[in-house]
């Protein structure tokens, strides 16, 4: 029995598909840079003398790159909620699940960027009377971000294609919508095609600005 092709049911929602990229885009963006920010944290946290401070931290992020983000997003959308006496909305729990799981990654990212600073520039600056916040906001945290960026921009794609499975929690996203197509219409491989050109897509032009960052932040 062939398969009858019916790409018109793509066309006429070709809106609906770009709306709900849109969503899974910004969504994105917004765990990224949670996940950015709990991860940098985190990884100065490892990277202290102090146990009581590094050991929590390490145990962390062996806990957020272990749990699968499907889980994850369950965890906190119907377990974290529930035991803070919260209630998150569905954008709020996919955001909170990639900002977790994203910092898993850009901890261990940070961590060793940091750590393949120069060491000799470090006890310069100290030789010569500067703080410790001065330390890394000016000599250490500028050359980190500049060896981190490459694997932080494997993080934003990996989260980019993770942030598909909100459609678990009704997020109106592409994926969401292919879901609603095929079992209206009974078209699977075109509702899907769909979204995996609009992935493939949106990765492409993030590897390419990921990659135009790269450049402009080379040493000359």
């Amino acid at each position: 029995m062939g398969y009858d092709f019916r790409w018109s049911v793509v066309f006429d929602n070709w809106q609906g598909f770009i709306a709900g990229a849109w969503i899974d885009v910004w969504v994105t963006f917004v765990g990224f840079a949670l996940a950015c920010l709990l991860g940098l944290a985190i990884a100065l946290l490892r990277l202290s003398t102090r146990r009581a401070l590094a050991l929590p931290a390490f145990v962390s992020v062996q806990v957020f790159r272990g749990v699968p983000l499907y889980v994850m997003l369950l965890w906190v959308y119907f377990g974290l909620a529930r035991l803070l006496g919260l209630t998150f909305t569905n954008f709020q729990g996919v955001i909170i699940a990639l900002a977790l799981t994203g910092a898993g990654y850009t901890s261990e990212i940070f961590r060793a960027s940091i750590e393949a600073v120069d060491r000799g520039q470090v006890e310069a600056a100290r030789a010569v009377g500067m703080h410790v916040l001065g330390i890394y906001r000016h000599i250490v945290l500028p050359q980190a971000f500049r060896i981190a960026v490459p694997p932080l921009g494997n993080v934003f794609v990996g989260l980019l294609k993770g942030a598909t499975i909100m459609a678990v929690l009704a997020v109106p996203d592409m994926v969401l919508l292919a879901m609603h197509l095929n079992t209206t219409y009974f078209t699977p491989f075109e509702a899907f095609t769909a979204v995996l050109v609009i992935l493939v897509s949106l990765v492409a032009v993030a590897s390419a600005a990921i990659a135009v960052l790269e450049r402009s932040l080379r040493l000359p």
